[in-house]
């Protein structure tokens, strides 16, 4: 599978992470350089990555991507929760992820937003988010169920990529902080981990 994207996109590492763990060898085109933009321009009209080539064609998102490579290999190791479960769990930690990555580029662009009523919003719905995802942890805290399921691996990548960005306070995580303490050490997330 081709797989464009960055070492640093917390939706390209999801994929990645469960791509190792299926076994399932990526070729990845680095969007990072100019090269891989013009690239990607060309499979992809939303600009987005990850991209995935599958069989010739073109596939969005991470969850798409995902879905296909369960539909190809079984889920392995990751575990599936209810359908209503894990995709609400996976729409809140993208929402997080969606309000700090608005931060993030505004700031790179050299937009001052730090206090401004719109970043103190993103703030707060990340905040939210956190809170209600610590109210759905078993009670070891290191994750949503038994095992491994797309969640964890999903909370894990927007926890290294807020901290590896700086964009968000990481002491307001410290409720969800059990699910990146169990899992971090796996190798297909050290292998994976945000770097430039």
């Amino acid at each position: 599978m081709q797989l464009y994207g960055t070492t640093t996109s917390p939706f390209v590492r999801r994929v990645r992470i469960v791509a190792a763990e299926l076994g399932e060898p990526i070729e990845r085109i680095d969007t990072a350089t100019d090269a891989g933009q013009a690239a990607l321009r060309e499979v992809s009209p939303i600009r987005k990555v990850p991209v995935a080539i599958v069989e010739g064609a073109p596939l969005f998102d991470s969850l798409a991507i995902i879905d296909e490579l369960f539909a190809q290999h079984g889920r392995g190791p990751i575990v599936e929760r209810p359908g209503r479960v894990e995709r609400n769990l996976l729409h809140a930690i993208d929402a997080a992820l969606d309000a700090t990555i608005q931060l993030f580029y505004l700031r790179r662009d050299g937009i001052a937003i730090d206090g401004t009523p719109y970043a103190e919003r993103q703030l707060a719905r990340a905040d939210a988010i956190f809170d209600w995802l610590a109210n759905q942890l078993n009670e070891d805290g290191g994750g949503f169920g038994r095992g491994l399921g797309l969640a964890e691996i999903s909370l894990v990548c927007a926890i290294d990529w807020m901290e590896f960005r700086d964009t968000y306070p990481l002491e307001r995580v410290r409720a969800v902080e059990g699910v990146r303490a169990a899992w971090s050490d796996r190798a297909s997330f050290v292998a994976t981990r945000p770097s430039v």
